[in-house]
């Protein structure tokens, strides 16, 4: 993995260029930024950099060729200590920072990050989920921070940065990561073999927020459908808020009864629809990209009135969309936000 792999991060990679070059790379780094977006990603492509045989160590650069290179491939490298929240937990359990009870202070993080280096001149940890750390985690890492060793350097990476300690912020040097463009995520899905099709691949990372964990999700087959099924509901002429809310409701209703999944079907939902305006608006604003389906554009046609007056509408329809995100996001009840969805957008569209 090479920083000629990383898309979308131009500005980091420069100031952590800057930084070795200068020979002032700092002992501890934050990662902050969306999840999905490559924060990850350039972590292991910095310490394949730092670890490597055959370059210097001012230079942003790794051979791909050596030992060291060819073990961080393979995530076999002994000098890099590696760790996440797991799937099934909701908090970064204590045991990973300083070990577990029956070997507390002599595994985790801090206890790998105490010892020699096994085979160069340096150590590195990567701590994915940072954000996920409790107070006793995060007060436990924090003499490991306090006192660096030469040479060794942690890597915290975040998807929430209020959710961390304002003591572990301060000793790290904070690096805010922004979301992938639609074109990098697209080309992303491609490289990465997940898709083919680069009109698939194009409809996929409009809605994918610039995070390649998000269009990965998009490519569930029941997600599709779903998709498929809203989108053609808001393409008919008139509007049918009966069968809008059913179908929303319905999907909402299949995934059982957790409260959390159930909302993250809602925001699916709004998300597909906003998507579908939007592209309804760039069609009829006159800037086609030439990936708009048929049927949106047969939407757009169907709304009386001047372009004018067609862009005032899909606009509205629109901004009721993005005011339904907001209310489920503030914990509204779904099932009155999609029944007053439903009237509004037949309202907006009778006008």
């Amino acid at each position: 993995m090479t920083t000629d792999q990383i898309r979308g991060h131009q500005p980091i990679l420069e100031m952590l260029q800057r930084a070795l070059s200068r020979g002032r790379l700092p002992h501890a780094l934050l990662f902050a930024g969306d999840a999905g977006i490559g924060k990850k990603r350039v972590a292991l492509s910095l310490a394949q950099c730092l670890f490597c045989d055959q370059t210097s160590a001012d230079e942003l650069t790794s051979c791909g060729e050596c030992a060291s290179c060819k073990q961080m491939v393979a995530g076999t490298h002994p000098d890099l200590i590696s760790v996440e929240c797991p799937p099934d937990k909701a908090i970064l359990p204590l045991s990973l920072i300083i070990g577990g009870d029956d070997h507390r202070g002599r595994e985790g993080v801090c206890y790998e990050m105490s010892l020699r280096p096994m085979v160069g001149d340096r150590r590195i940890a990567i701590i994915d989920d940072a954000d996920k750390m409790n107070a006793e985690s995060a007060n436990a890492l924090l003499k490991t921070l306090e006192e660096p060793s030469a040479n060794y350097l942690m890597i915290l990476i975040a998807s929430e940065l209020d959710a961390i300690l304002p003591t572990i912020r301060s000793r790290c040097q904070l690096m805010r990561f922004g979301r992938l463009s639609q074109e990098d995520v697209a080309d992303l899905l491609i490289e990465q073999q997940l898709l083919d099709s680069a009109e698939q691949a194009s409809q996929i990372a409009r809605v994918s927020e610039g995070s390649l964990n998000t269009a990965r999700q998009l490519l569930d087959e029941n997600l599709a459908a779903l998709r498929v099924n809203i989108t053609r509901i808001l393409g008919k002429h008139p509007f049918q808020p009966q069968v809008f809310s059913q179908a929303v409701m319905q999907a909402i209703d299949d995934v059982g009864g957790n409260t959390a999944a159930q909302r993250k079907t809602a925001n699916w939902i709004i998300k597909f629809c906003a998507d579908f305006y939007h592209q309804a608006l760039q069609i009829a604003a006159g800037c086609n990209s030439g990936l708009e389906s048929d049927s949106i554009r047969k939407f757009v046609a169907g709304i009386p009135g001047e372009p004018e007056d067609q862009i005032e509408i899909i606009g509205n329809l629109l901004d009721r969309m993005l005011q339904t995100e907001e209310e489920i996001a503030r914990n509204a009840t779904i099932a009155l936000c999609i029944e007053s969805l439903s009237e509004d957008l037949r309202g907006i569209q009778m006008k």
